[in-house]
This record gives C-alpha cells, structure tokens and sequence, in this order.
C-alpha cells in the first residue's frame, strides 16, 4: 500500500516576546515554545488516522503543517512523496481540510452561496459543484436547509457544511480537526457516520482525524497516535497499543470454591498478569464461592488457562470478558511516568 503522508523529526517552535523592546530591538529576549516536537509518522492510503491528545497537545499544529498553512521549523513532511513545503500546490491540490471553524464562513449568505463560493475558489466547474453540493447535502440530511442564511444555521449544520466544503473537489486526503466539536450527541453520531459511510467506506479516501474525542476516534480510526506535550507518545491499533501497555483482555472467574494453591497456580501460568482471587458476594445467586480476575496478555492465554484449571478440577461456574476501552488505554498510557521520553510505549508503524 502507497503511502499517503509521512514525516520526518518535524518540529514547530514559536517565538514569543516578553516585552515590547525585545520585539522592537531583536530576538535576545525572545522565549521559544515548542507545539511539535520530532513527530515521525507514516499513513498509507486508505487509512484512518487519529491524533489522539488533549487541547494544546499539538495536534491542530501539526494538521495544519501538513495542510500547508504553517511552515515547520525542522523536519520534513510529505504528501504522497512531495514536501509539502517544497511543492505547496500539489499538497493543496491532494488534500481536504474540515474543521470548527464558523469564522471562515461568510455569515450573510446562504449555506449554499458559501459552498458555490469555496467550490470557485478550488476552480471547480459550477455545475460540477452544485452536484457535489447537492449530493452530499442529502446525505447529511441538509438538502432543506442549504437556502439558509449561515447565520441561522445551527451548529451541526454549520459543521456539516465545512464537510461538504472539505470534500467538494473531492480530495485523496481528507484532515479532520475536532469535526465535532461542540456538537450534541445525535448530530455528532451522524457526522461520524457519514465519515464511516461515505469518506472511508464509499469514497475510499485517507483520513487524518485531530481528536480528544475517544468515542470518536475508537469509531473510526484504523490506527491512532497519541500526542502530549508536542511528543508522540505511542502510536498504533487500538489492539496494538492494548498489547504495548502489557494488558490485554480483563477476565473475571466465577468458581464454586477455591483450590488450594490456586494463587500460586494462576501465577505459573505464561500470559497472565495482575492476578487477584477473592471471596464472591455472600448471596451469590450462582453458587460462587470465588471471584478470580486477571488480565490476559496473550491471545492464547484464555485457552491455556481454561484447559489447565478443568484438568485440575477446577469447578468454573462463569466466565466474562472484557477489552480495555481506547479511554482506558489513553489514561494508562499518559498517565505513565514512562511516558516522559517520546515513543515510550511506540508501536511500529506499518
């Protein structure tokens, strides 16, 4: 598979002044602070890719260095094979930019009046446009409201015009920053299911989702990084950084009583960890004496563990399964004082 979008160590800084004599006198007192830091990454076409951090980890800078609109200090950045900064045209000609931003729309005219104007800006045939326009209006649900002042527009409908305007000349490479921000649940379950439906799963195209959002970006993404302090601190499927923290799948047994040395037991067996054996609740309607819960690390380890403890004579009354969620897997990983150094807990990209 090709690759859409790589970068090399790209870095931003920005120069802050403390007062105005440094800005008027030079750059000696000049602070720098660094929004992107080293950040190596490698998407391939087709792909949905998450930027996973909180606000001010980094991610709109880096969208918007390779969207073009910011310069990176160092490092480099490249759409399908081109710098991004040495063939600017060709980045612009290959990508789609969707994003919150209300202020970019022009509030007196019509939703449709704004898409016409944006599709012109992209020389797009007028009547090419109005097609594309009408097209995805009816798949947002916003064919009626399109005749509309944008000011009256709600804030869902706002957002689903910049996805008809990020997608109108119908780029291979769609960048999505917070699309649903501030939206309430059902419109934001609706953007995400036009993004699953029709960019990803009709149009084909790569997707590069800036998010805090963890239901989000558990929906779509095929592969995620997460970001923090400007670092990419791991990066991977939602599986892949599941393994990367050493906890697999939480299991829960249900056993009619406890064996002696069952401890000792569970502890020489490979592909466990964080083993606990306690007393079931003392009405247990299922006659449980012991509640056994442990995380399996390894995709056999369930398998091994079932086969050994019937043959043991184990009496197993139940057992659940549980994966942890990417919110759980973000915590875990960011919260690690491990995670102080970048990569930490990487997973190649493939």
């Amino acid at each position: 598979m090709s690759t859409a979008i790589e970068t090399q160590e790209l870095t931003k800084r920005f120069r802050s002044m403390r007062s105005l004599r440094a800005a008027v006198f030079g750059p000696r007192d000049a602070i720098e602070r660094v929004a992107v830091d080293g950040v190596s990454l490698s998407i391939p076409h087709g792909e949905v890719f998450g930027l996973l951090g909180q606000n001010g980890a980094g991610k709109t800078t880096l969208v918007r260095m390779l969207t073009t609109l910011l310069i990176p200090t160092s490092g480099t950045a490249r759409i399908e094979g081109r710098d991004v900064v040495g063939d600017p045209h060709f980045a612009r000609s290959r990508i789609g930019l969707i994003n919150g931003d209300e202020r970019s729309f022009y509030w007196r005219l019509t939703g449709r009046q704004n898409l016409e104007f944006f599709g012109a800006l992209r020389h797009l045939d007028p009547a090419t446009s109005a097609r594309a326009i009408d097209r995805m209006a009816a798949r947002l649900g916003m064919a009626e409201h399109l005749d509309r002042p944008f000011a009256k527009l709600s804030t869902g409908q706002r957002q689903a015009l910049a996805i008809i305007r990020g997608l109108l000349d119908e780029p291979a490479i769609v960048f999505m920053d917070e699309p649903t921000r501030s939206l309430d649940p059902i419109s934001a379950a609706r953007l995400r299911r036009f993004v699953a439906e029709v960019v990803v799963g009709e149009l084909g195209r790569t997707v590069v989702l800036a998010t805090h959002s963890m239901p989000e970006a558990e929906d779509l993404c095929d592969r995620l990084a997460f970001i923090q302090d400007g670092r990419i601190v791991a990066q991977g499927s939602v599986p892949e950084l599941r393994r990367a923290i050493g906890y697999g799948t939480r299991c829960e047994l249900r056993l009619r009583d406890i064996p002696n040395g069952l401890s000792d037991r569970l502890g020489r067996l490979p592909g466990l960890a964080a083993i606990t054996v306690g007393a079931a609740e003392a009405d247990a309607q299922d006659g449980a004496t012991a509640v056994v819960r442990l995380n399996l690390v390894t995709d056999d380890a369930l398998p091994d563990l079932m086969r050994d403890l019937v043959t043991a004579g184990v009496a197993i009354l139940a057992c659940e399964t549980s994966e942890l969620s990417l919110e759980e897997i973000y915590i875990r990983t960011l919260g690690s004082p491990a995670t102080s150094a970048p990569n930490a807990i990487a997973v190649a990209a493939r």
